[in-house]
């Protein structure tokens, strides 16, 4: 497989709890064979499951790949999610 350079997927999720974890151990893996130098920002978008909980647990056990984890505390929509990364970077 080709190395890509290195770059940064977001993912604005709300109430994602029951799909969040495996998602993110998908790209967590296809970003150690592709590109393992690049991010991952999820962006909880005011989630009332346990969406940053999962999310958290699932970064905890990835040591090779940079996560971040920004949360909006009501939801805002996904346009407003992918805002606050923008202004993060």
């Amino acid at each position: 497989m080709t190395m890509l350079p290195p770059f940064s997927i977001v993912i604005p999720a709300f109430n994602e709890a029951h799909r969040i974890g495996q998602t993110l151990r998908d790209v967590f893996g296809y970003l150690r064979g592709a590109s393992p130098e690049s991010e991952l920002i999820v962006v909880n978008d005011g989630s009332s499951d346990a969406n940053s909980e999962v999310t958290r647990k699932v970064f905890a056990t990835e040591n090779k790949i940079v996560a971040s984890l920004l949360e909006n505390v009501q939801n805002r929509g996904k346009g407003e999610a992918v805002r606050l990364v923008w202004l993060a970077a």
